[in-house]
């Protein structure tokens, strides 16, 4: 776990822009166990023009539908992770936070669209939106419990690393 950590972090501090970073975090993912990343300060994305982090490779049909319906601000994942400092498996946000029905209905429709359970590290930076990096699989795809504590460091210098591009 140890060359891991250490190679993870020498991926992603080498990375010189943002394609570098999607890419390097694509392998990370896929060596954690994870199909999917996603880095986002918790803001309309589209109102920033540009001045938020925002990498994924989520299946193209759920990114359009959720940027369509700017529901980044609204993301029951980002408002879970308001609530803690650490790494959280979304399967545990009911313990976390109150679930609305419509928090509910996205988490599904998340589903349906091939998003299953995630793992999300929550990025709180005095003065900035508040941002997460999020590991997640498809739906029918178990969650890598042995690898959290990796995932973890993983998507702390990840989010640095966008914050510094």
């Amino acid at each position: 776990m140890h060359a891991m950590a250490m190679r993870f972090m020498q991926i992603i501090q080498a990375v010189g822009s943002a394609d570098d970073l999607a890419i390097a975090m694509a392998e990370v993912a896929s060596d954690l166990g994870f199909q999917y990343f996603a880095m986002t300060h918790h803001v309309d994305i589209a109102a920033t023009r540009g001045n938020a982090i925002r990498l994924h490779n989520y299946p193209a049909r759920w990114a359009d539908y959720y940027d369509r319906n700017a529901l980044s601000v609204v993301d029951p994942v980002h408002r879970a992770s308001h609530v803690t400092s650490m790494g959280f498996s979304w399967s545990r946000m009911p313990l976390m936070i109150p679930l609305t029905v419509t928090d509910r209905r996205m988490l599904a429709l998340g589903r349906e669209e091939g998003i299953g359970d995630g793992f999300t590290i929550p990025a709180h930076v005095p003065g900035e939106a508040r941002g997460s990096c999020s590991f997640a699989n498809q739906a029918d795809r178990g969650m890598p419990e042995t690898m959290l504590p990796l995932a973890q460091l993983a998507g702390n210098f990840a989010f640095e690393a966008a914050r510094r591009l």
